[in-house]
């Protein structure tokens, strides 16, 4: 049987004017790639310009899409004015990522989302984000802690409780877990249909999911994690597992 292939929402940079590779690059992090490949599945980096174009046709060869991190998210798509506290956002990236999360759900193409992928499912489904956990400090009245840690990304750097009877809890399990963290916007208004499965001890939600387990999302950076903390494979191979699903059904259904 083929692997289910998973389509990753691709960023992209420039390089210094002058040198060899000079101009414009589609990139995503070659640690997605690898999560995706130890867990079973293919990864396929998708150009956000294809999303923005035709996200059916772009997405047409994937069983799975993986909105990963990257920039803040463009505060325009929840309503608000960019404030002092926000860093670098980028409408035309956002705007296709809002596209690709559409049609997975008119698709019901399962979704992984991690970090800005987790905030832009929210930001899809009608909530809203803290354009700075400053904000959230303020509105809380509670201190947050730190959220954006100063060692490497495989560090283990705060705990997060993970919800009873959640999918997140079948997948890695649930009570206290310790992971990553390299964030300073966080979820604020929870995105219709989604329930919260983990939160940090400050608040923050750490992770969401849907009713029916077609989305899941987490704050930290799993991928990063396949080593020093194992079971965050589980993230991925739950991620191939719903994708060979709703690539055997859509089989089916040709049929």
């Amino acid at each position: 049987m083929k692997k289910p292939v998973i389509g990753i929402a691709g960023l992209t940079a420039s390089s210094d004017p002058g040198m060899f590779i000079s101009g414009e690059r589609v990139h995503a992090g070659s640690t997605y790639i690898r999560a995706i490949l130890r867990n079973g599945g293919i990864p396929v980096v998708v150009p956000a310009a294809s999303l923005a174009e035709d996200p059916e046709g772009a997405l047409s060869g994937c069983s799975g899409l993986l909105l990963p991190g990257g920039e803040d998210m463009t505060p325009w798509y929840y309503n608000e004015e960019p404030l002092p506290v926000i860093g670098v956002f980028r409408p035309e990236i956002d705007k296709a990522w809002l596209k690709a999360m559409e049609y997975a759900v008119s698709a019901r193409m399962p979704v992984l989302g991690i970090c800005k992928g987790h905030q832009t499912i929210n930001v899809a489904l009608g909530g809203s984000l803290y354009q700075d956990m400053s904000l959230q400090e303020k509105e809380s009245g509670h201190p947050v802690i730190q959220h954006m840690q100063k060692y490497n990304r495989s560090y283990l750097s705060h705990h997060v409780e993970v919800e009873p009877g959640t999918r997140m809890a079948a997948i890695i399990g649930a009570g206290t877990r310790e992971t990553n963290s390299m964030h300073h916007q966080a979820i604020r208004k929870l995105g219709e249909g989604l329930k919260v499965s983990a939160r940090a001890c400050d608040g923050t939600i750490e992770a969401v999911e849907d009713e029916e387990g077609l989305i899941v999302g987490t704050q930290w950076h799993p991928e990063d994690l396949i080593d020093s903390a194992p079971v965050m494979n589980r993230i991925f191979a739950d991620l191939v597992e719903r994708a060979g699903k709703f690539r055997w059904e859509n089989s089916a259904k040709k049929s």
